[in-house]
Order: structure tokens, then sequence, then C-alpha cells
């Protein structure tokens, strides 16, 4: 069982475009993943956030739906040959610019995979992925966070058992 050793009280990672982006949870999967990227289909470390609902998330939510509706009627009448793109979810802007280190007590060098990203509505949560598993080895996982490559300062711990290392 995974326990969570370090976080910051409320969960908080870091504000993003206005948005406080909050840790949502980790899962360890030796299968692969389910979302987007090549290597995203790949057994590995799912770390999930969450924006913060508020009056910011609520405002743009409403701009995006107007924004989608203009799209939807400027497509209708376009016809099938229009070529312009949907407009982006509002949750993107917040989750682009952030990442996450991922490191264990063992040194090994994870990477960023692949992931999703949805934020309008009632969504508003990012998934991404890193691989590798950790090694059966490993008995801590540390994520540190950074917004436009900068560190938020905040960062999450998990000490791993050695039924999670071993990857599930």
């Amino acid at each position: 069982m995974k326990v969570l050793t370090h976080a910051p009280a409320d969960l908080v990672i870091g504000t993003s475009d206005g948005v406080d982006a909050r840790f949502a949870g980790v899962q360890l999967k030796d299968k692969p993943g389910d979302v987007g990227g090549a290597n995203a289909r790949r057994a590995g470390i799912h770390l999930f956030l969450s924006g913060v609902r508020g009056e910011e998330t609520m405002s743009r939510d409403v701009l995006f739906e107007r924004d989608r509706d203009e799209w939807a009627e400027r497509r209708k009448a376009a016809g099938a040959d229009t070529t312009e793109n949907a407009p982006a979810m509002p949750g993107v802007a917040v989750f682009e610019r952030l990442t996450a280190v991922v490191s264990d007590d063992l040194g090994t060098e994870y990477q960023w995979s692949g992931g999703q990203v949805a934020g309008g509505g009632t969504e508003w949560e990012a998934h991404w992925i890193y691989i590798p598993t950790p090694p059966a080895e490993a008995r801590t996982l540390r994520f540190e966070f950074n917004i436009d490559g900068q560190p938020t300062g905040r960062y999450c711990e998990l000490k791993l058992s050695e039924s999670d290392a071993a990857g599930l």
C-alpha cells in the first residue's frame, strides 16, 4: 500500500495561470495506460492533478462554452470542408505550464511519457504517466513540481510497500 508521507496540507502544489493545482493521487500500473501518446501505453506511474474549482475556473468555463458554441456555428455554416480546430479546453492553459520531477530513493531516472488534460465544465484534471515503474527495491517516490520550469517549492512523497514497487 502506498502511504503519503509528505504533501502540502491543502495538497495545492502550485498556482498556474491563476488556478490552484492540487495533487489528486498516484497509481502504479503494471499494465499499459489508457491515455494518449505512444509511451503512455506502457506500464508506469500515473500522477493525477486537479484544478481547484472557484470563480476563475467557472469564468473560464463560461467563456469556453461560448467559444465552443460559436465555433460549432461557424463549422456548421462552413460545411464539411472547414479546417478550424475546436477551441482548447481552459484547463490546458493551466496544466501545460506544470511539470513534475519524479524520483525515488534509488536514483531511478523517470521520464514523462504521455497523458491527458481536461478542463471545461466540471473537469479540471490532468493525468500524466511517467516511465518506468519503480524497481522492486524502491521504497519512496517523490514528486517535485514546477511551473514554467521554476520550482513551486511544493512536493509530495510516498512510501512504497514491497508489493507497490514490485509493480502491484
